[in-house]
């Protein structure tokens, strides 16, 4: 019985423009966010520039100091983004399906 309350409640909360059945564009903006899609492409992304990175300076026959310091940057920006990562937390997002109205009076 709590279990449909349950449903039923998150339910009526995507259903956005009441009309009593809740479409795929109304859960999109809720999966979205509960698999959390930007954190995981950028740290994918950022673990493909690290590799090519490290692929490239070990390549080089005599790596100068511009080259290491590039290194360098792209490896602690990676600790910084992945810090980030790790200590960020899934956003709350409160879901209204509330409408004012409004009435006008003829004052």
């Amino acid at each position: 019985m709590k279990k449909q309350r349950k449903e039923i409640e998150m339910a009526s909360k995507l259903d956005l423009n009441n009309d009593g059945k809740v479409s795929a564009w109304e859960l999109f903006p809720y999966w979205f966010d509960k698999i959390r899609v930007f954190p995981r492409v950028f740290i994918t992304v950022y673990i493909y520039i690290f590799w090519s990175c490290a692929e490239w300076f070990m390549q080089l026959p005599e790596p100068n100091n511009a080259q290491a310091g590039l290194v360098s940057v792209v490896v602690g920006a990676g600790a910084a983004w992945f810090g980030l990562y790790v200590n960020s937390s899934k956003s709350s997002v409160k879901i209204t399906s509330e409408t004012k109205s409004t009435s006008k009076s003829g004052k």
